[in-house]
């Protein structure tokens, strides 16, 4: 890395600016041919396919609104409003916490059920002719690697 003084940039090297941006860019194109094609023929955004299948991957098809806002990378705010959005048009529900009702959970309905599976079909064959035509099992072994690395460890409490 090359060391910025009062009046030049800090620079990444040419490897490290290069695989970042080329991680960018395959993030933006296939992301946004996801986007495209759900849209097209299943009326879903890419973050509403990823709420359906991040529900229907949790337990009980339920997850609290924090919870969910974690795991689909979205603020709460922005979690709220696109809970609204499908259940309106049914693909979800909200239920109420009984162990502490200021609290909500966000279920999958079977309407919710029924799109998330048309959709990810779609979703498939998108990863299919983008990013898996284009990458080796070895390729994807490290790519699988990497996410390991970054995942957050637990944290254990002090005995």
């Amino acid at each position: 890395m090359r060391k910025s003084t009062p009046d030049e940039h800090e620079f990444l090297e040419r490897d490290e600016w290069e695989a970042w941006n080329a991680l960018l860019m395959l993030n933006r194109l296939v992301l946004q041919d996801l986007d495209s094609e759900l849209r097209e023929g299943h009326g879903l955004a890419v973050t509403e396919f990823d709420v359906l299948i991040t529900l229907f991957n949790a337990p009980e098809r339920r997850l609290g609104m924090s919870a969910l806002a974690d795991r689909v990378m979205l603020s709460p705010a922005g979690t709220t409003h696109l809970v609204t959005r499908l259940e309106r048009d049914g693909y979800v529900r909200r239920e109420v916490d009984l162990t502490d009702r200021r609290k909500w959970f966000t279920v999958l309905t079977a309407a919710g059920d029924d799109v998330l599976r048309a959709a990810r079909r779609t979703h498939n064959e998108v990863l299919r002719r983008s990013i898996l035509a284009v990458t080796s099992p070895a390729d994807r072994q490290t790519l699988r690697e990497l996410w390991a690395r970054l995942q957050p460890r637990p944290q254990h409490e002090e005995p």
